[in-house]
């Protein structure tokens, strides 16, 4: 067969095509780290509101404890 027949090899041959798929690889490999990095900030910014909330009815339980004990 000659060069540029059907089932010729394609200038750079498997070595091209091998790092064309490393390439894309590790570009989705990337988007999926990055989607995940922003999933986890999410989550530890909703920990954070929650951590606040629950110091805030901590707070307001013992205000009316204290208060019930003064009354």
């Amino acid at each position: 067969m000659a060069e540029g027949d059907t089932g010729g090899i394609r200038s750079g041959g498997a070595a091209q095509g091998d790092a064309f798929s490393k390439r894309e690889k590790a570009n989705e490999d990337f988007y999926v780290r990055d989607q995940e990095m922003q999933k986890l900030r999410a989550l530890k910014k909703k920990i954070e509101e929650h951590k606040k909330h629950l110091e805030e009815l901590e707070k307001n339980v013992s205000d009316t404890m204290a208060q019930g004990g003064k009354k």
